[in-house]
């Protein structure tokens, strides 16, 4: 068995480095180690990597990586994690700990706010191991689906959390701003639930996205450089608008135009980061119609664990969502992805690891 492995490193500054040199952790006490199998890369990551904070306590440089899927692969005398040597799980990102003055309620991420400097530095998913901490949540996962495709736990543990908060109810019509794999989770997810109907919005630059999201459950897609998103959103309700509009896009303008895609007394969900951009909005727009906006910042363990119930009882579209699969040598390749640079295109990109 190696005692060291590789992991890539965000410097916070938009540098990112691959190390063949960090040692596998040992399990802390109460924890375990996971030989990471595989993380899904997100939009956050982009903020991460440049250094735009959004998450208590984060730190660079750090080993990022939130989307993880891994086996336990070793774990303290005194663990009480509800898992056993070899299991495969999902990583609640979400533990909490003591309180500090700087996080005084003690929420720390992993991928995000455990620094080098913390035992062996091994906290995120980019790395091929990394360790966890006693209390940490882990939900177990089926050998039936790729580690790649069962990635899309953590998009998809924040749909649940978020459209449960929202209400949202078979019957209804929801409007998706960004066919991200966010904005494609969610479209699945609110097909899953019953919706009346899907509309999910894009540019032209996102055709191939757009044909993903009539693939895994979207009735209608929008390209707004083609037609106006609130003409053709009324034209598809007969005037009525949406129940719920969930803005998933990097746009400025999307926050605002939720609230005319919506009618009177509905829901608007904001969760796409514009890379601390200030937007406009009209707030009075809320005022008159009534509406209830709220802010999408991630799941729970009950959404993580409901999560984690979908995927393995399959049936939920993972195939169409996975995107392009990147080993650790090319990490450039994932991260031009990332950035959505260069030639290549896909939905998603999943960094796997080799054990």
């Amino acid at each position: 068995m190696t005692d060291t492995c590789r992991a890539v490193v965000f410097g916070g500054d938009g540098t990112w480095k691959l190390r063949h040199d960090f040692s596998v952790p040992t399990p802390p006490p109460g924890g375990a180690v996971l030989a990471v199998e595989a993380v899904g890369l997100c939009h956050s990551d982009v903020a991460q990597l440049a250094g735009h904070k959004h998450v208590p306590g984060e730190v660079s440089p750090v080993v990022p990586g939130h989307e993880i899927v891994g086996r336990v692969h070793a774990l303290a005398d005194d663990a009480d994690l509800g898992v056993a040597i070899g299991d495969r799980v999902a990583v609640d990102i979400v533990w909490y700990g003591p309180p500090s003055e700087d996080n005084p309620f003690g929420v720390r991420c992993y991928g995000y706010s455990f620094g080098l400097d913390e035992g062996a530095g091994l906290w995120g998913g980019y790395g091929e191991y990394m360790a966890v901490l006693a209390g940490t949540h882990l939900a177990k996962l089926t050998e039936d689906v790729s580690a790649e495709e069962l990635t899309l736990f953590e998009p998809l543990s924040n749909m649940v959390a978020w459209l449960g908060q929202a209400g949202f109810q078979a019957g209804q019509t929801i409007v998706i701003q960004g066919p991200g794999h966010m904005g494609l989770t969610c479209a699945a997810y609110a097909k899953s639930l019953g919706a009346a109907k899907v509309i999910v919005t894009g540019t032209s630059d996102d055709r191939m996205r757009l044909d993903v999201a009539l693939e895994v459950g979207a009735d209608h897609v929008i390209d707004v450089m083609v037609d106006d998103p609130v003409e053709a959103v009324m034209d598809l309700t007969g005037g009525f608008g949406a129940s719920l509009a969930v803005d998933l896009a990097s746009a400025p303008g999307t926050p605002s135009l939720c609230f005319d895609l919506v009618h009177h007394r509905a829901t608007v969900i904001w969760a796409g980061l514009k890379d601390r951009q200030a937007v406009a909005v009209v707030t009075d727009k809320v005022v008159m119609k009534g509406l209830r906006v709220l802010g999408g910042a991630g799941g729970d363990a009950g959404s993580v664990d409901e999560a984690a119930r979908i995927l393995n009882e399959g049936g939920f579209p993972t195939a169409p969502l996975l995107g392009a699969v990147v080993d650790l040598d090319e990490i450039d390749r994932a991260m031009a992805l990332l950035h959505r640079e260069g030639d290549e295109d896909a939905v998603r990109a999943v960094l796997r690891h080799e054990h």
